[in-house]
């Protein structure tokens, strides 16, 4: 009787409809993924819930998109809904398709910029231009993320907004001068991105200036001496809970018709690192896994550019389990140093940021720079050497992260493999400069999913297993339900068995 009643067609399409209304009102999925790429993290939640202002998502997609936009739509939506479920006060979620005029002009008044889509119809190419992206409004400040793309980190950008609606107060990231820096100009994208979140301006150590004002002090690329006196000043702000973003120009190379040699650079901040535990090595590192670089060679008639592989342009690849570096696929360096740390009575820890490859080593200066020069094994005699680690102490909750080049740091929106170089320059001061966990969420959406590798024979075996198992599975359960109606039939031809 039981059974009859769960199976019973009224039952079924009343439980249906019940679950479709509890549906509605709440929104719950199970995420399996390693890092809960679809669940709102913890900082979202919190900031959802305290939230006090109406907030309006407005999501421009237009008819034919490829199926890996349609999906990344729907993820985003999914995620909007999570928000909504969470918020106390009104969270609306809009979905305009530009298909006539008037919607495609909203669109670009709106800062949603169309683009250029190719597909494949009937044998044809076709190209349409597409509008992919979305605005969040919360109260009178507006965010747009004109192009949704694979990189898009939805979490953040939505949850960036949340903060600054609830905390209007932003920190101060000061861009040190007068030691002969990298130019302000040269680290533009650097510096937009950063001023999402924060007040982005130029200082100068003065005995007037109060350095507590900024909440992390950048260093990029000083090429003249710091006095003792601005040392002390640095470390008074330290003591203090500061927080320091140095890049140096410590390893120096010139590659010119009349010379090729590299020197090391000292700026004063070196001995001050070495008193906390970091050691910057006088030395070059080299690495099998490196960039290239174009040179002039002679020909019979005329000179022409040629490309070589540049060993002392490491690119790389081997980053910490820090939030940092989460996401990163390669940054390339050129002349850099190796990093060590030493034993002090300092209360800093020593954490490695970014390392080079297992095929690679140093070279202690003076170097001369041989462009012909037949690289071997002999000559990478140090693998895994440190480029960019992170100080830190608990006691004052101050940290220092030094990477041992700042030329990684300059614009570039040209070559893909660099961009990862502005992304790791970003998440360094944005870590230092955020106290609410924020920057988790920027790299949520790209942490590289890799597989280990295997030898050829499990391979072979994995190969052969996943072809024969679907084959057995079906034969046993075919085998397991032929004996069952076998032994049913024969309780039938029983005298007095009742079905």
């Amino acid at each position: 009787m039981k059974n009859r009643f769960i199976y019973n067609p009224t039952f079924l399409i009343l439980s249906l409809v019940a679950i479709n209304i509890i549906s509605y009102f709440v929104f719950i999925r199970i995420d399996l993924t390693s890092n809960k790429k679809y669940s709102l993290s913890p900082v979202s939640k919190n900031m959802v819930k305290n939230i006090d202002k109406d907030v309006t998502v407005t999501l421009f997609m237009s008819e034919g998109l490829s199926q890996d936009k349609m999906k990344m739509g729907r993820e985003f939506k999914h995620l909007l809904k999570e928000y909504k479920t969470l918020s106390n006060k009104a969270f609306t979620i809009n979905t305009i398709v530009p298909d006539n005029d008037s919607k495609k002009l909203l669109a670009l008044e709106s800062g949603i910029h169309p683009f250029l889509q190719e597909s494949t119809e009937k044998d044809m190419a076709k190209i349409q231009k597409i509008y992919f992206g979305a605005v969040i409004q919360i109260d009178n400040k507006r965010s747009v993320i004109p192009i949704i793309s694979q990189h898009t980190p939805f979490e953040y950008e939505v949850t960036r907004m949340l903060k600054e609606a609830c905390d209007t107060t932003k920190p101060t990231i000061g861009f040190l001068r007068g030691h002969n820096e990298t130019l302000l100009d040269n680290i533009k994208q650097i510096r937009h991105e950063l001023s999402r979140n924060a007040h982005v301006e130029p200082m100068l150590i003065d005995p007037f200036i109060d350095l507590n004002e900024y909440k992390v002090i950048c260093i990029v690329g000083p090429k003249d001496t710091y006095s003792k006196e601005e040392i002390k000043q640095l470390q008074q702000y330290l003591k203090q809970g500061g927080r320091l973003f140095i890049a140096l120009h410590h390893a120096i190379g010139q590659i010119t018709t009349n010379q090729n040699n590299g020197f090391i650079n000292r700026v004063g901040l070196e001995d001050m690192l070495q008193e906390f535990g970091l050691k910057i090595n006088y030395d070059f590192v080299v690495d099998n896994y490196c960039g290239r670089i174009r040179v002039q060679s002679p020909g019979p008639f005329f000179r022409y550019h040629d490309e070589l592989t540049f060993p002392y342009m490491p690119t790389i690849q081997k980053f910490s389990s820090h939030v940092i570096t989460n996401g990163l696929n390669a940054i390339s360096l050129l002349f850099a140093s190796s990093i060590t740390t030493v034993k002090t009575t300092s209360s800093y820890t020593f954490t490695s940021l970014a390392r080079t490859s297992p095929i690679s080593g140093v070279q202690e200066v003076p170097v001369f720079f041989d462009l012909q020069k037949t690289w071997t094994k002999h000559d990478y005699n140090r693998p895994n050497s440190t480029v960019a680690a992170l100080l830190n102490n608990e006691d004052d909750k101050s940290a220092i992260i030094v990477v041992s080049n700042a030329s990684f740091m300059e614009d570039n929106d040209y070559d893909a493999l660099l961009l990862d170089n502005i992304r790791f320059a970003i998440n360094s001061i944005e870590w230092l400069a955020d106290d609410s966990g924020l920057i988790k969420l920027r790299n949520k959406y790209i942490v590289n999913q890799t597989l280990e590798p295997v030898s050829n024979s499990y391979r072979t075996f994995l190969k052969y297993f996943n072809f024969f198992l679907p084959i057995v599975i079906i034969l046993g359960i075919a085998l397991f339900q032929y004996r069952r109606y076998k032994i049913k039939r024969l309780r039938r031809s029983q005298a007095g068995y009742i079905d």
